[in-house]
C-alpha cells in the first residue's frame, strides 16, 4: 500500500521539484547575464546572427558600390567624347584665308580715298569664333560693323593720315581702314627684317650665335646710321651676334644693328624679294610710289607700305612661331619687351602680351605701331599715322587698339 501511495504521489513530486529547479537556473541566468553586462562581457545567451543574412548584407554593399563606380566611369567617358567632338576653337591654330588684294594699283590714293573699310567677319570663315564667346554669330557681325563705324569717326575727324588693318588669328576677320594708302614704315618695317633673319635661322643657312663685325662707315656703304640704337658709338670693327643684333633692332630699334642683319641676309632687295613681296606686297616697299602726304604735298619714293603689308607681316611670324615655337620664341620676347610702351599697349589690358614693332620719323610727321596682340583672341593689330605730332599720333594709336581690345573683350563678357 506504502508502494502505491508513492507510486501516485511521484507525478507531482517530480514536476514541483522540476519547477524548482527551471525557476532557479532562470534565476542565476539572469545573475549571470546581469554581471557579464557590468563587466562588458559578451552575452553567450544572445541569439547567434544568421551567417547567410551577414553575406547577403556585404553582397549588397558591394553591389552598389561597383554602381556608383560604372556610374561616374560613364560620366567622365561622356564627358570626354563630347569634349573632343567640340574642341575650344581658341586653342586650335586655323589657317587664315588671305581676303587682301596684291595688285600695286590698289595702293593708289584715289582708290584708297573712295575705298570704305573692308571688313570680313568671322561669320563668312568656317572656323569662326571661339565656343566660349558670349554672343552669337550675328551680334558678333553687328559688332564688327559697329567697330569699323567706330574707328572710322574717330579718323576721319582728325587732321592727317590714318591707316588700320586688323585681323583675328583665331577665325580669321578682318577690319581695314584706308589699309592700302602708301605710307612711311619708318622702323616698324624692322618687325619683317627680323623675322626673316629668324626664318633663315629655323632653316639652317645661317646661326643666330654668328658674329659680325661692325662697320662704322655710311650706310649703305656701312653700318652707321645715325638715330635710334647705341651701335653708333661703337668703335670700327666691334664684333657682335646675329641674336645680339637681333636684340638691338627690337627692343631699342637699333639702325645699325638693323643695317648689318640686312648685310648679312643679301641686302634690303634680297630681303624684299625673298620674303616681303611674296606675303603682301600691296605697296611694294622697293617701288616708288607717289601720294599727297599729310601737308597735301606730293611726295614720291621707295620705302614705303601699308597697314595691310605690315599686318601680314606680323600675321607670318605668328605663323612661324605657333608652328615652331622654340625657333622663334627669343624674337616674341624681344617684341614683347621694347623700351617703347606707347602705342597699341597703351590700349590693351596688361594681362595680355603685345609683341610689336614701334616706327617713328619726325620728317614725315610718322608714328606707327603694328604688333601681335595675345588675348582671348590672339589679333593683329596696325595702325599708321602722319599728322605732324608725335603725342596725337602715339594717342591715336592706342585709342584705335583699345577700340579693337574692347571689342574683342564684350564677345566674351
Amino acid at each position: 500500500m506504502r508502494n502505491s501511495l508513492y507510486n501516485s504521489l511521484w507525478p507531482a513530486i517530480t514536476f514541483s521539484h522540476r519547477h524548482t529547479l527551471n525557476r532557479k537556473v532562470r534565476r542565476d541566468t539572469r545573475a549571470i547575464r546581469a554581471n557579464m553586462r557590468q563587466d562588458n562581457l559578451p552575452n553567450i545567451y544572445s541569439k547567434r546572427k544568421n551567417p547567410a543574412e551577414h553575406q547577403t548584407k556585404i553582397i549588397v554593399i558591394l553591389c552598389l558600390v561597383i554602381c556608383l563606380l560604372s556610374i561616374t566611369a560613364c560620366i567622365i567617358l561622356i564627358k570626354n567624347i563630347r569634349d573632343r567632338k567640340n574642341p575650344d576653337i581658341s586653342a586650335v591654330q586655323t589657317t587664315l584665308q588671305e581676303t587682301v588684294p596684291t595688285s600695286n594699283a590698289e595702293a593708289t590714293p584715289a582708290a584708297a580715298e573712295t575705298t570704305p573699310p573692308a571688313v570680313t567677319s568671322a561669320a563668312q570663315n568656317t572656323s569662326a569664333a571661339s565656343s566660349s564667346q558670349t554672343i552669337t554669330s550675328e551680334e558678333r557681325t553687328a559688332s564688327l560693323a559697329a567697330l569699323s563705324n567706330s574707328i572710322k569717326t574717330l579718323l576721319d575727324a582728325q587732321s592727317g593720315r590714318y591707316s588700320v588693318y586688323y585681323v583675328n588669328l583665331n577665325n580669321g576677320e578682318t577690319l581695314g581702314y584706308k589699309q592700302s594708302d602708301p605710307m612711311v614704315s619708318a622702323s616698324s618695317i624692322k618687325i619683317a627684317y627680323n623675322t626673316f633673319l629668324y626664318q633663315q635661322a629655323a632653316s639652317g643657312v645661317l646661326s643666330m650665335a654668328e658674329e659680325m663685325a661692325y662697320n662704322a662707315a655710311p650706310y649703305p656703304e656701312g653700318d652707321l646710321e645715325t638715330g635710334t640704337g647705341t651701335i653708333q658709338t661703337s668703335a670700327d670693327g666691334t664684333k657682335f651676334t646675329l641674336s645680339a643684333l637681333s636684340n638691338l633692332s627690337i627692343t631699342i630699334s637699333d639702325n645699325c644693328a638693323t643695317n648689318m642683319i640686312l648685310r648679312r641676309l643679301g641686302g634690303i632687295d634680297a630681303v624684299n624679294a625673298a620674303y616681303m613681296a611674296p606675303i603682301s606686297a600691296v605697296v611694294d616697299y622697293r617701288t616708288a610710289v607717289t601720294y599727297t602726304d599729310y601737308t597735301g604735298a606730293e611726295k614720291s619714293g621707295k620705302q614705303r607700305t601699308s597697314a595691310t603689308d605690315l599686318a601680314l607681316y606680323a600675321k607670318n611670324l605668328y605663323d612661324l612661331y605657333k608652328a615652331d615655337p622654340a625657333s622663334y620664341e627669343t624674337l616674341i620676347t624681344d617684341l614683347c619687351t621694347t623700351e617703347y610702351n606707347w602705342g597699341i599697349p597703351s590700349g590693351v589690358s596688361t594681362n595680355y602680351k603685345v609683341a610689336h614693332k614701334v616706327g617713328f620719323n619726325p620728317a614725315y610727321g610718322t608714328n606707327n605701331d603694328v604688333g601681335i596682340v595675345f588675348a582671348q583672341e590672339d589679333y593683329v593689330l596696325c595702325v599708321m599715322t602722319e599728322s605732324g605730332s608725335d603725342a596725337n599720333g602715339q594717342a591715336i594709336i592706342g585709342q584705335v587698339s583699345q577700340l579693337v581690345s574692347d571689342y574683342v573683350t564684350a564677345c566674351y563678357s
